[in-house]
């Protein structure tokens, strides 16, 4: 899988307390803030920072599973999502739309949570 580390997201309880702390008092600067669902994108270089809260995540954390996810970037999600199937990676989840992106959910083989993505406009 062609692909480069796109995005860190937090999945966060109390996204609009989170929100604030991280535009507020750290000092990032969001590149985009969804309020409808709980989503924020911080410009924070090549690898962007993002938090996600519980209201309408891109993949419900899991009991026991970690708060970060990286989100691997490719060009194209089908392909990639074949390419995955074909190694034995486990795929928690069809192709999905978030804001301004396509992605599917995977997982480690202990465990983690990952998600793998395509930006699209609409």
């Amino acid at each position: 899988m062609n692909t480069e580390v796109g995005i860190v997201t937090l999945r966060v309880n109390n996204w609009s307390q989170m929100l604030a702390y991280y535009r507020d008092k750290v000092g990032l600067k969001p590149r985009m803030v969804a309020e409808d669902v709980q989503y924020a994108m911080f410009d924070t270089g090549t690898v962007r920072f993002a938090i996600e809260g519980p209201a309408k995540p891109a993949f419900a954390k899991q009991p026991g599973k970690g708060a970060l996810m990286t989100n691997f970037k490719v060009e194209d999600i089908k392909g990639a999502l074949s390419e995955l199937k074909k190694n034995g990676v486990k795929v928690l989840t069809d192709i999905k739309q978030g804001p301004n992106y396509d992605y599917v959910v995977i997982e480690d083989p202990e465990g983690n949570e990952q998600i793998v993505y395509q930006r699209v406009q609409r």
